[in-house]
């Protein structure tokens, strides 16, 4: 299959999303071309469509990026196939709604949104989580400016602060507890753990020094009608788990993840990953994991192994391709 990839044209984090597609994409199908929309003149891109002709056209569109409808409509009536992975899902709907009809297939990462998509209009709607790539999410050993008993790495979404602020009343105050990403300032913490806050977006290499410097990594959603971005006006619900749950255990690192009604299709409860419903509960699992870490381990190791048979972006693409050709 000829395939033409769009990047997304956004910045960071959709970027790395997009090397990494990019990457699984060469890997298995060689008859890949790419183009980058945020540094080619979106003018070119329908003569090179018409040059290479391809059988599919594919972009990936983030938070606030999407190709104009009307050169998707151009496209398809060249009898190419079209396909769009919309990758936040369900925070940035709103956006998503204003362009997916126009496709011939809309793959979702929450499956929560297929209904929505459906309702639109949308003929073929396919659930595909975002996966890690283990090139760049790997275990190793880190500096010791980056160990920590827990660490949560993302930004301080409204929910977030809520739970973090109840969670850290019920931890110890000898459990060291790194925050790093934008709002976290805004906590207030009188008594119990006071955590180290680190307040800026890190990028990916950071990331993931964090994550292996960890004893335990938190893994918490965002609302799915998070007020701050407000793109999700018609409450699409999230059910499905973020891509952060595969990047932490490609690190084979131990993560405590609130629970999501998908969780267990992609690991075993109890198993490969362990969840929390409230923050007094996500603290006493804490306690448990950081004074007797003798079972965190093979937990740990056996949500490294399920990432790497089942989880990276190249065992996306198949499914991806596979869905493609089975339903043309």
């Amino acid at each position: 299959m000829r395939i033409y990839y769009i990047t997304s044209g956004y910045r960071r984090p959709i970027d790395m999303l997009d090397n990494a597609a990019m990457k699984a994409l060469v890997s298995r199908n060689p008859e890949t071309r790419f183009f980058l929309l945020n540094r080619s003149p979106i003018q070119h891109l329908i003569p090179e469509i018409e040059e290479f002709a391809p059988d599919l056209v594919l972009t990936l569109c983030g938070p606030k990026s999407h190709l104009p409808v009307d050169l998707i409509h151009r496209i398809r009536r060249m009898g190419i196939q079209t396909a769009v992975w919309f990758t936040d899902d369900p925070y940035a709907i709103d956006n998503a709604s204003l362009v997916a009809a126009a496709y011939d297939v809309v793959f979702t990462i929450d499956s929560g949104c297929i209904p929505f998509y459906e309702r639109m209009g949308c003929k073929r709607v396919f659930h595909l989580p975002l996966g890690t790539d283990p090139d760049v999410f790997r275990p190793f050993v880190t500096h010791p400016t980056y160990q920590s008993d827990v660490c949560f790495v993302g930004t301080g979404y409204q929910n977030r602060i809520t739970f973090m602020e109840e969670m850290l009343r019920h931890v110890n105050r000898d459990v060291k507890v790194q925050l790093i990403g934008h709002f976290w300032e805004s906590l207030n913490i009188s008594d119990g753990c006071m955590p180290n806050i680190r307040k800026k977006w890190v990028n990916t290499s950071e990331t993931v020094r964090y994550y292996n410097g960890a004893k335990v990594v938190l893994n918490i959603h965002r609302s799915h009608d998070d007020a701050f971005l407000d793109k999700n006006k018609t409450g699409v619900p999230g059910y499905s788990i973020n891509n952060r749950t595969f990047d932490i255990a490609a690190c084979n690192a131990f993560q405590l993840i609130d629970y999501r009604p998908d969780l267990d299709q992609c690991y075993t409860l109890g198993e490969e990953i362990i969840s929390f419903s409230s923050p007094k509960e996500c603290a006493d699992l804490i306690h448990a994991s950081v004074y007797d870490p003798s079972t965190q381990t093979e937990i740990a190791q056996k949500a490294y192994d399920r990432t790497l048979q089942n989880h990276t972006f190249t065992n996306r693409l198949d499914q991806m391709l596979t869905y493609l050709t089975s339903h043309e």
